[in-house]
């Protein structure tokens, strides 16, 4: 069913606790996975020459960090025999880079994690990656929550 499923990780806990779910769903379909991990662009343009090699130097660690973040992913798709390809973008906005990533590679699946933050008074001022995907994805999203535990 499932040929090439695209799974987010952004380095934090939350978001490395798919990925064996999506190696498990990927050995099931005999499917390829897709790990994207966005790096996050200087927040600060100017033209002043010190602050843009500071704005370079955080890019290069903010790279550096996703290169990282995709790494231990890939790591785990190896040790358990499952193709990947790794991904890393540079972008504010993650959601529209993890919709170009699953277009990209031709992905019929998206499988990651909730913060749980999800309800009305913490969405007032911004809403979550998760709930972008859940409203402008075209193919499925598996969301795992962030209580679950996957052995």
């Amino acid at each position: 069913m499932f040929r090439s499923i695209l799974v987010p990780v952004d380095g934090s806990g939350l978001s490395n606790k798919p990925v064996q779910t999506a190696i498990a769903i990927a050995k099931m379909h005999t499917a390829t996975l897709v790990f994207l991990s966005v790096a996050e662009p200087r927040l600060v343009t100017t033209s002043d020459l010190d602050k843009v090699d500071d704005g370079r130097a955080v890019e290069d660690l903010n790279l550096q960090a996703a290169r990282a973040n995709v790494q231990k992913a890939v790591n785990a798709s190896t040790d358990a025999h499952v193709p990947c390809e790794a991904v890393i973008t540079m972008s504010r906005i993650p959601c529209e880079e993890i919709l170009e990533t699953a277009a990209r590679y031709q992905c019929d699946l998206i499988v990651m994690a909730t913060r749980g933050k999800m309800g009305v008074i913490d969405t007032v001022f911004k809403e979550s990656t998760t709930q972008q995907l859940l409203t402008k994805a075209e193919i499925p999203v598996l969301v795992l929550p962030q209580c679950l535990e996957v052995h």
